[in-house]
């Protein structure tokens, strides 16, 4: 059975912090995995321990693993295990907040494909945040207008894609618990990755798959709350709280890889979480959403 549809911003709220703080925990592990790991294992390692955690609280909590809509789980699994690959990809090769601050224009980019895809209401200020924040990413990719940051567009991909994986959760919440959709969404990745991953696998150092069970342990519980979070309340309005991996990755990157921003990444960072900030407080916070 699927959980109630009565949203609740608050906790979609508090789910959403959690998330934001286990992800930025993720991206310092799979930074660490580079140059020691293809992406492909570190996808597997990810799903196959998210599985096993989802499976055993499934059980634990006697949550059903079922889903009744096909065609919407595998558009979240098809996007997701896309986006993870750009964005495992970008990691290692680009500064830890400038990958995740362009991964995370998907609460943006939630915000303007809601209205189309999902029939959700959006503020009609979208649009100029979406300006805004297009600005922010040119200033990243780009400041000089010359260059382009090849590197920097896969973590910008990452969050188009994320966001149509999002969507595809909202349309789930109805049929399917947040839990079955973490579940199999793991499952398709593993047995996706598995060949590409199996022969590194036999040659793992103990330093290895301890960084893959951090990226799936904090993945893991990120996914979780991340799942309930858009289960819990409207799509446009909950994205903008993701921000908060932001700023956990910056404090990160800065003492753990020792990264500073140059001046146009900061710039267009603060573009970019400004909008998400803009757009939380001019979203409806007690109209209920629709029910697909």
């Amino acid at each position: 059975m699927a959980e109630e549809n009565t949203d609740s911003p608050q906790t979609a709220i508090a789910w959403m912090v959690l998330a934001g703080l286990c992800f930025s925990a993720t991206g310092v592990f799979v930074k660490l995995s580079g140059g020691l790991l293809i992406v492909w294992t570190v996808i597997f390692g990810r799903s196959a321990v998210i599985a096993i955690m989802t499976f055993v609280l499934a059980k634990i909590q006697e949550k059903s693993l079922s889903f009744e809509e096909p065609r919407w789980l595998l558009a979240r699994c098809v996007t997701g295990l896309s986006a993870m690959a750009c964005y495992f990809y970008a990691i290692p090769l680009i500064p830890l907040t400038t990958a995740v601050v362009l991964q995370w224009t998907s609460p943006l980019f939630v915000a303007l494909f809601s209205g189309y895809l999902i029939k959700e209401r959006v503020s009609p200020f979208l649009f100029i945040c979406i300006g805004v924040a297009f600005v922010g990413t040119v200033l990243i990719i780009s400041p000089s207008f010359e260059a382009v940051e090849v590197n920097a567009i896969y973590a910008l991909i990452s969050g188009v894609l994320s966001a149509l994986a999002y969507l595809s959760i909202r349309q789930l919440r109805s049929t399917a618990t947040s839990e079955s959709v973490v579940f199999w969404f793991a499952v398709f990745c593993v047995i996706f990755s598995l060949p590409f991953s199996a022969k590194e696998l036999f040659t793992l150092s103990s330093y290895e798959i301890q960084v893959l069970i951090g990226v799936g342990v904090t993945a893991g519980i990120g996914q979780i709350g991340m799942t309930r979070a858009y289960h819990a309340a409207k799509a446009a309005y909950i994205g903008a709280f993701s921000y908060s991996t932001v700023v956990v990755s910056w404090v990160y990157g800065l003492f753990i890889f020792n990264e500073v921003l140059s001046l146009w990444d900061m710039v267009g960072t603060l573009l970019i979480v400004g909008s998400g900030i803009v757009l939380a407080t001019t979203s409806p916070k007690t109209e209920s959403a629709q029910v697909p």
